[in-house]
C-alpha cells in the first residue's frame, strides 16, 4: 500500500518549482536563449528520458508483471478516452472561442515527459519509473493523430505523417520491455553511463520549463478567466474522476496510483511546440502550460494526498 505524506511529497514538488524558477531566472538573464532552450528540450526527450526509462525497465521478469502492464495499458486507455470526452464536453463551456482546440489539446495531454516522470520518480519510487512509461505508449500515438487535428482546426495545410508517431522515447520502451522479457541486462559500463545520462533528465527539464515560462506574460494569464477553468480542470476534476473511475477496481496499489499522478500534472510542455508547428496560437498554448504549471506545485501534492495518501 503507497504511503505519502503531505511534507515529503511537498518537498519534492518544491524542489522541482525551485528548479523551474531557476530556468526562469537564467533565461531572462541571458544565459539561456529560444535556440539553446530548444536544443535542451530536444536532448531531453532525444537522449536523457530515454537513458532513464531504459535503465528503469531492466528489473527481473515475471508473469505477474505482464498482467500489470497489460491492465495498465488498459486504464492509460480509458483514462485517455475521459479526458477526451471531458475535452470535448468543454466546448459547451467555451462557447465560441477560436482557440478551442488548443485548450482541449491542453486538458488531454498532461506534462509526463518533463514533470510526470520526476514526481513520479521522486514519490513513487524507480519501479514507478518502468509503469510510468508503460503507460505513456498511447500518449504518442494519441497527441499526433488527434492532438495534431485539434491544434489545426480549421488548417487547410494539415497533413498526417505515420513517421511522427515513432520517437527515442517511444523506442527506448520497446528497448527496454525487450530486456525486461528476455532478461538481458546491458553491460555495466553502459548501463552506468546511461544512468548517469538519465539521471539528469530531472534537473534538465525543470530548467527548459522554466526557460519556456520565462516568454509567457505573466499578466496576460491572470487577465484570461478560460484559464482559471481550465486550471481546475486540468488539476483537479481530472485527476478525481480517474481516481472515482478505478477506485477499488486495481489491486495493485502503484498500478492504481500511476493513472491519478500522471493526470494530476499540468499541461504538455510541448502543447506551445506543438502549436508553433500548425499554425495554431502559440500564446495561448504557452499561456496554458504557464498557469497549469504555476498551480500545480500548489494541487500536485494536495491532489495526491487526498487521493493517495
Amino acid at each position: 500500500m503507497i504511503k505519502l505524506s503531505f511534507i515529503n511529497v511537498f518537498t519534492q514538488v518544491a524542489v522541482l518549482f525551485i528548479l523551474i524558477i531557476v530556468g526562469y531566472s537564467i533565461r531572462k538573464l541571458g544565459l539561456l536563449d529560444e535556440n539553446s532552450t530548444s536544443k535542451l528540450s530536444n536532448l531531453t526527450i532525444s537522449l536523457f528520458l530515454p537513458s532513464m526509462i531504459i535503465v528503469s525497465m531492466q528489473i527481473d521478469y515475471s508473469s505477474a508483471m505482464i498482467h500489470k502492464i497489460l491492465v495498465l495499458l488498459l486504464v492509460s486507455v480509458c483514462s485517455y478516452a475521459i479526458s477526451i470526452l471531458v475535452a470535448y464536453l468543454i466546448k459547451f463551456i467555451m462557447k465560441s472561442d477560436r482557440n478551442i482546440g488548443i485548450y482541449q489539446y491542453a486538458l488531454i495531454f498532461s506534462n509526463v515527459t518533463f514533470m510526470g516522470y520526476p514526481v513520479v520518480r521522486a514519490v513513487l519510487g524507480e519501479q514507478g519509473i518502468f509503469y510510468t512509461a508503460i503507460y505513456n505508449l498511447p500518449f504518442n500515438l494519441l497527441s499526433f493523430t488527434l492532438g495534431v487535428y485539434l491544434l489545426s482546426k480549421g488548417s487547410k495545410d494539415f497533413k498526417f505523417s505515420p513517421k511522427e508517431l515513432i520517437n527515442p522515447s517511444l523506442i527506448s520502451v520497446f528497448l527496454g520491455l525487450l530486456l525486461f522479457i528476455t532478461g538481458l541486462r546491458l553491460p555495466t559500463f553502459v548501463n552506468n553511463s546511461l544512468d548517469l545520462l538519465g539521471s539528469v533528465t530531472t534537473p534538465i527539464s525543470m530548467l527548459v520549463i522554466g526557460s519556456m515560462l520565462s516568454t509567457s506574460s505573466a499578466k496576460e494569464c491572470f487577465m484570461n478567466k478560460k484559464l482559471y477553468i481550465l486550471c481546475f480542470i486540468r488539476l483537479i476534476f481530472l485527476p478525481v474522476i480517474i481516481y472515482l473511475a478505478f477506485m477499488n477496481r486495481i489491486e495493485d496499489s502503484l498500478i492504481a496510483a500511476i493513472p491519478v499522478v500522471i493526470t494530476s500534472m499540468p499541461t504538455a510542455a510541448n502543447t506551445a511546440i506543438m502549436a508553433n508547428q500548425y499554425d495554431a496560437d502559440v500564446t495561448i498554448a504557452s499561456q496554458c502550460v504557464f498557469m497549469t504549471t504555476l498551480f500545480s506545485v500548489i494541487t500536485i501534492p494536495l491532489v495526491n494526498l487526498i487521493l493517495l495518501g
